[in-house]
């Protein structure tokens, strides 16, 4: 077999072209072969002059300037979760532009951000795509690829699943799925197929550092996701965005901001930086990072020892009248069993009685004897932890003055109602549940819980669909979708993967497919997963429709359709989001659903499998149900949306009839699960790498990695639209962290830690507090100009975490020293 050679660079390896990226760094080569006896540099890259010569010459033809031209629309399902319409103006089997699309029943909601628009561009360039089933010849990481057909990619692929199943069980063989394109058939067609197989598949929420938020919601509220209507911004008199940089990252979400403070809102920004929905804000407060739940807490003291709390609401819809014993910190209980009520204080009887009894209002505070157990109020033991953070003692945690921690508590209590958006960055730390918990219970607290104008928001909230009585069937067809025959998934959590993988417990990974994901660039630590977690990997698949830093170490690399090129389906509740390909498929790219396919029809599993990708997103459509009232399939395959008759498209709260998700149906800030590790209340936990310890002398510096604008993760990098904006990364940085290092604006710095080293450059901001550094998430190493930013970055179990549910991962609870490369 004829073999042809040339060279391309590590970052874009594709089937024997030479890329942009080649000419403008000059090095990192590696070598790709190809078995099909095509020429190396057979054509031009997209993106080239070539390309700017058509797009001159479109702009200057003569005519109607949307002669050929038509419009198709997809949903931007990538992990920012605005989930907007998207239109795409096409010509010639290419898209040229992308525009906010309509939202039925709101048209106020239409919207389209950089990235989005970026986006359509990034489908037609070769110089990223994966064009083919490439299969790697050299060593991993070494970029030697050769391309293949699908059907030796298949074959091979098979071959080595079943390798690893007949050696140690399907419950070797691993498909992690992360959110790189959250549709339903490209999401979770990998995670089914492993059901079907019997293999392993992982809850993502831990290794990706999001789970922080849905621990802290869960233990107060009840449920994971809660959040008010983002057009509840305009019922406030006060806007506390707490981690939240809506500005840059929910552009969906901004102008509802914009016009709350139009109409007279104070909007307040908790950040460690000047952020840029902190630079229109009415106030910045820069909390040292890390440290808002001593800011909650020192706020509740303030809020509560002048006596503002809202006691009536405390004692009718949260935990605090509940009575724990002293003894042992466990909640007194009518009985044993799920069912028991919670004992609580009746002052009128002077006895303790459950909490459903009628016509009783119990104490919220005090001490009492129940059957020669003394007994105190779940309450008290908040306050208990709660006065311990004096005006002083918070302004030593967060690094604020007390004069703007007593104004922030005041205001907050005074501005009736005041609003609380929660941002993902503030649980990214070792104790990452306990922010959520405690800023949900400074709202509590004040009473703002369920009250339009109010609440403690994680993310924004949509509206929702209305009941209708009578009807019981589901309004989607799932049924079939969901059916993986006689085997299920071995789900486990992400937390856990590394060591799972390292030490073969409870079962050895011997193989593992990547979708969705560049898993070595969006997880923790990379160098232990080149180094350590990879080695133990028998056969690394990658499906992506980009070049990966993941794709690199993989054994094989398949290409997959973006959101343009594919039938996909996506719930986003009130509207439906249909989506069919606007664009014929780059090269020899599959949907994910074609491609687990090919491999069940391999491994006899293909009647699971026997849909189309068309077929499966008709088959979702249950059109007995109301939501589907005068729907037409093809019109909303042409709109790309469907707006459900049953849904609510006016503004909505969420908790506004008092009743939560907790076991007892109150908000809960006292756990008793959670005794044993003395975080029965919310509390302040320093850092893991706390700057004032040991440590600390080492690596003075926290290190936060933060979302931009121009990323999510890493899809959006090096896109030729954005780079104007930004096209390397660099290192925000106090001057007086700077000065003590003798580093100047523009110098070139390393970072480093006992982990890893990365180099960039700096840009000197007094827009970030002292003691702290940050670069953007998502580039990738060829933009650095040595190493990355997560090599710096690690994975450690929290015990308390594992307990409730997982670990967070920790991505901002890193120290770093900085000097001057």
């Amino acid at each position: 077999m004829e073999r042809t050679e040339s060279k391309a660079p590590v970052e874009f390896v594709k089937d024997g072209k030479l890329t942009r990226r080649t000419f403008v760094k000059g090095a990192g080569w590696i070598t790709v072969t190809t078995a099909l006896g095509m020429t190396g540099c057979a054509s031009q890259t997209n993106g080239s002059e070539e390309d700017a010569t058509e797009n001159t010459s479109l702009a200057e033809t003569a005519g109607d300037p949307e002669e050929g031209f038509s419009y198709s629309s997809a949903c931007c399902s990538v992990n920012c979760t605005s989930r907007c319409h998207l239109r795409a103006r096409v010509k010639d089997d290419r898209i040229y532009t992308v525009v906010p699309g309509q939202m039925p029943g709101r048209d106020d909601y239409a919207n389209a951000c950089l990235r989005s628009m970026a986006l359509g561009t990034r489908t037609h360039d070769e110089n990223v795509r994966v064009m083919y089933p490439m299969k790697r010849t050299g060593k991993r990481g070494s970029g030697e690829f050769e391309r293949i057909t699908w059907e030796q990619a298949i074959d091979e692929i098979a071959a080595a699943l079943e390798a690893s199943k007949e050696a140690y069980g399907s419950k070797a063989c691993g498909f992690y799925s992360f959110t790189g394109n959250l549709s339903k058939l490209s999401w979770e067609a990998p995670t089914r197929f492993a059901g079907c197989y019997g293999a392993t598949a992982f809850d993502i929420e831990g290794i990706m550092g999001d789970h922080g938020a849905t621990m802290g919601m869960t233990l107060t509220f009840g449920q994971g996701r809660g959040a008010h209507d983002t057009r509840d911004y305009m019922n406030s008199n006060l806007v506390v965005l707490w981690g939240r940089n809506v500005a840059d990252t929910h552009t969906s979400e901004f102008r509802y901001l914009v016009k709350a403070r139009e109409n007279g809102a104070k909007i307040v920004v908790v950040d460690p930086r000047l952020c840029s929905t902190a630079a229109i804000a009415d106030e910045w407060i820069p909390i040292r990072a890390q440290t808002d739940p001593a800011l909650a807490l020192g706020m509740m003291n303030i809020i509560i020892s002048k006596d503002l709390h809202a006691k009536d609401w405390l004692i009718k819809n949260s935990v605090g009248p509940f009575l724990v014993r002293e003894s042992d910190g466990a909640l007194l209980r009518d009985g044993e069993g799920d069912d028991a009520a919670w004992m609580v204080w009746d002052p009128a009887t002077e006895t303790a009685v459950a909490n459903t009894t009628e016509g009783v209002t119990p104490s919220l505070s005090g001490t009492f004897e129940v059957d020669g157990e003394t007994c105190r109020t779940a309450f008290d033991h908040l306050c208990d932890e709660v006065s311990k953070y004096t005006l002083e003692y918070t302004s030593e945690i967060t690094g604020l003055d007390p004069e703007i921690i007593e104004n922030f508590a005041m205001e907050y209590i005074n501005a009736k109602p005041a609003g609380i958006r929660m941002g993902q960055g503030m649980q990214r730390v070792y104790n990452s549940h306990s922010p959520f918990r405690t800023v949900a219970t400074l709202a509590a607290i004040a009473g703002y819980i369920g009250i339009e104008g109010g609440g403690a928001s994680h993310a924004g909230g949509t509206a929702s669909i209305r009941s209708t009585p009578g009807i019981t069937i589901p309004a989607f067809n799932y049924e079939e979708w969901a059916n993986t025959g006689e085997n299920a998934v071995n789900m486990v959590k992400s937390s856990t993967l590394y060591e799972q993988i390292i030490n073969k417990d409870p079962n050895p990974i011997d193989f593992m497919w990547f979708a969705n994901s560049n898993f070595i660039n969006m997880s923790p630590d990379s160098n232990r997963i080149i180094n350590e977690v990879l080695p133990n990997i028998s056969t690394i698949v990658t499906v992506d429709p980009y070049w990966t830093w993941t794709a690199k170490y993989s054994d094989y690399v398949l290409p997959a359709c973006n959101y343009w090129e594919k039938w996909d389906f996506l719930d986003r509740s009130p509207w439906v989001f249909f989506q069919s390909p606007t664009v014929t498929p780059i090269g020899e790219s599959k949907s994910d659903v074609e491609i687990m396919s090919l491999l069940a029809e391999k491994v006899g599993l293909g009647d699971l499998w026997a849909k189309t990708d068309e077929e499966w997103v008709r088959s979702f459509v249950n059109e007995e149900h109301p939501a589907w009232e005068g729907f037409d399939f093809d019109k909303a395959v042409e709109e790309g949306i469907w707006g459900r008759p049953d849904g609510i498209y006016d503004s909505q709260i969420v908790f506004g009839d008092g009743v939560f998700a907790t076991p007892s149906t109150k908000f809960t800030f006292y756990n008793d699960d959670l005794v044993e590790f003395e975080e029965e209340v919310p509390c302040y936990k320093p850092m893991l790498e706390d700057p004032k310890s040991e440590l600390g002398e080492k690596y003075p510096l926290v290190f936060l990695q933060y979302h931009d604008r121009l990323n999510v993760h890493t899809q959006h990098i090096g896109i030729p639209a954005l780079a104007g904006i930004a096209d390397e990364p660099w290192l925000e940085m106090n001057p007086v962290d700077a000065k003590e290092r003798n580093i100047s604006d523009g110098d070139i710095v390393s970072i480093t830690n006992d982990r890893g080293a990365c180099k960039m450059k700096v840009l000197l901001t007094e827009g970030i507090v002292p003691g702290t550094v940050a670069t953007q998430s998502g580039w990738t190493p060829d933009y650095t100009i040595e190493g990355n930013y997560q090599t710096l970055t690690h994975l450690t179990l929290n015990p308390t975490e594992e307990h409730i549910s997982q670990t967070c991962t920790a991505f901002y609870d890193v120290l770093v020293e900085v000097e001057k490369a």
